[in-house]
């Protein structure tokens, strides 16, 4: 054949295999990658099903944990807050019950004077007693620094006196904080009974210095707790020195909302008098009407927090990253799949004006294309079925015949890159057809091979 051979069938077999193999290759990247059809938009849509997913995973897992980190902060805070206003209700509770147990043995026979002296041996933050008979007359009083006056004056209206009054309807009293350059101390006001009636109102002085070892004794990480009084004055504070200072602290919210009223505060953020940024938690004391505040600094009570958001920044910046790997990916894919379409197409125009015919198969004999020389030659006038085999066994396909003849002619010769071999027609005109069987890809099963048949028209040559 090396004199007949056409020039469509002594082209090389790797040009023969790059042309006729870009079917494979766009069917072997839409099947892994899976996409069938718009490649760009079924990525895009799996792209966005994961950002929602993301988004979804971040709000499912990501804000309960930080409203929890946050509610556990509270909650600690409340507890040292709650411990701090129960150790002070108890040192009120025992100063009153000493008051009240005073009156119940006052009028007794040793007298008033005396069991007042017994009182202020024991409690040596009693700073002075006084007990003012139902008609507002001072009826006795000791003093701890020898003073013989008391401090305590009703003037000619009992009903001026508002620790008296708050007293004779058995309530107790609790004054206000005052400084001193002895100290702080309150005063405070007790009915005393006698069968059921009263007989007496009670009052005294208090050291308050006792109940500034509360800040103290309360154990707060990374922090602290202070006082206020109802005014939004610090009363306590482990600092001696900014208790003593008596600085009104209204212009902290914290300590404002509590001045106002309100039960509890559940966070303030702001910056304490050391510079520090700190968190804020406020209770009102119910028997005072003080504030407890506990304060904590803001970075080491938010480092769980802050831990978590570290996390979940890695985690979402790894998963921008991997949507940016797969969003170019997608098209550099896509991008791929337009240059082998247009391969295809350059390739699909550059077979339809060759003069040669060209049939693309299986190894199983499946017709995957044919260029128009190859169905001029063939004399097929339809579009070629689906999934169309040429079978040797079988009755040709109507229309078909003659594709079937080629494939199983009997006048083979071996030789070339294929077996060759000429195929004859009588009707409608004399047609004589070599047929060049050329080997393009596939060592697998039968059905990945891929084999060329070209068709060349010797008619003419065999004529002379």
């Amino acid at each position: 054949m090396s004199g007949n051979c056409p020039a469509t069938a002594c082209l090389p077999t790797n040009f023969l295999r790059q042309i006729m193999g870009m079917n494979d290759i766009i069917n072997a990247i839409k099947e892994r990658v899976g996409l069938v059809a718009g490649p760009l938009l079924y990525n895009a849509v799996i792209i966005v099903g994961i950002c929602i997913f993301l988004a979804a995973a971040s709000f499912y897992w990501l804000f309960p944990v930080l409203r929890a980190i946050d509610q556990n902060i509270s909650e600690a805070q409340n507890i040292e807050a709650q411990n701090a206003d129960a150790l002070l209700n108890l040192l009120l509770d025992e100063t009153f019950s000493h008051l009240i147990h005073f009156g119940e043995h006052a009028y007794e026979d040793r007298g008033i004077e005396p069991r007042a002296s017994v009182l202020s041996q024991s409690r040596p933050d009693f700073l002075n007693l006084a007990v003012f008979g139902t008609d507002g007359k001072l009826s006795a009083f000791t003093s701890r620094n020898g003073s013989q006056e008391a401090p305590y004056k009703l003037s000619d209206s009992v009903n001026s006196s508002y620790f008296f009054q708050e007293a004779i309807r058995n309530q107790r009293y609790i004054g206000p904080v005052l400084l001193s350059a002895a100290g702080p101390s309150i005063q405070i006001a007790q009915a005393l009974t006698k069968d059921g009636e009263i007989v007496a109102v009670a009052t005294s002085e208090i050291d308050f210095s006792l109940l500034w070892e509360v800040t103290k004794k309360i154990p707060v990480k990374d922090g602290k707790i202070y006082l206020v009084d109802k005014l939004g004055t610090i009363i306590a504070d482990p600092d001696i020195d900014r208790t003593r200072s008596g600085e009104n602290l209204k212009y902290r919210n914290v300590v404002d909302l509590l001045v106002q009223g309100k039960a509890n505060v559940l966070r303030d953020n702001y910056k304490n008098e050391n510079g520090e940024n700190v968190l804020a938690f406020g209770l009102k004391m119910q028997k005072t009407g003080w504030g407890i505040v506990v304060e904590k600094n803001e970075e080491k009570a938010m480092k769980q927090r802050n831990d978590t958001l570290l996390v979940a920044l890695v985690f979402t910046a790894a998963s921008i990253l991997l949507i940016t790997l797969l969003i170019l990916s997608t098209l550099r894919l896509a991008w791929a799949l337009v240059n082998i379409d247009r391969e295809k197409s350059e390739r699909e125009r550059t077979i339809a004006y060759l003069p040669d015919g060209v049939v693309e198969f299986t190894g199983e004999n499946r017709i995957l294309g044919m260029n128009p020389a190859a169905k001029n030659y063939l004399n097929i006038n339809q579009p070629l079925p689906d999934e169309f085999y040429v079978i040797e066994s079988a009755e040709p396909v109507k229309g078909f015949e003659r594709l079937k003849k080629i494939f199983f002619s009997t006048h083979k010769t071996e030789g070339g890159q294929g077996s060759s071999y000429e195929v004859s027609f009588d009707h409608p005109e004399r047609l004589v057809l070599q047929i060049i069987t050329v080997y393009i890809k596939g060592l697998g099963p039968l059905k990945d091979q891929r084999y060329l048949k070209i068709i060349h028209d010797v008619t003419h040559e065999r004529q002379l």
